[in-house]
């Protein structure tokens, strides 16, 4: 199955209404994105929401970079449940999971929605809507391109003259 659907199956067992929040996104964005780890979760995931805590334990079996992706799911989800993943950890997942943890970090702040294309067809497709992220990104600019305006405009007329 492709992330997208593997993703819908885990929101359809959700409410339509935490489907849409940002820390549902990003945790079903990360345990859409192997159909073993989404089958797993799939077993923990009703209209209560995501069960973590017997998630890990099942997937203690697993290998530990599919443990790290549900403690990264988990800190996302919940804020400010234990995640033993340290940067190091992060930087040694390597392609193309380091790449989907960033991904969920911004889907996890709301600058990055999940959206899934054609999800009535056989078909779906994933896409990340980032034009929020970008328009922060301009956003920062002009307040850089404003100081920086500001920095260079002379303090005043000397005193004596």
């Amino acid at each position: 199955m492709t992330q997208a659907q593997n993703y819908l199956k885990l929101e359809s067992l959700l409410h339509a209404t935490q489907a849409r929040d940002s820390s549902y996104q990003a945790a079903l964005y990360l345990l859409s994105t192997d159909t073993e780890l989404t089958n797993a979760a799939a077993r923990y995931t009703d209209s209560d929401g995501i069960d973590f805590s017997s998630l890990k334990k099942a997937a203690l079996d697993e290998n530990e970079r599919t443990g790290q992706l549900i403690d990264v799911a988990h800190n996302l989800f919940s804020w400010n449940s234990a995640c033993t993943v340290t940067p190091f950890d992060l930087s040694r997942l390597g392609y193309p999971m380091l790449d989907q943890v960033c991904k969920a970090l911004y889907i996890s702040t709301g600058q990055v929605e999940v959206q899934i294309q054609d999800r009535d067809t056989p078909q779906p497709r994933l896409e990340l809507d980032d034009s929020s992220y970008q328009q922060s990104i301009q956003f920062a600019k002009a307040i850089e391109r404003m100081q920086a305006g500001m920095s260079r405009e002379p303090d005043g007329p000397e005193l004596g003259e």
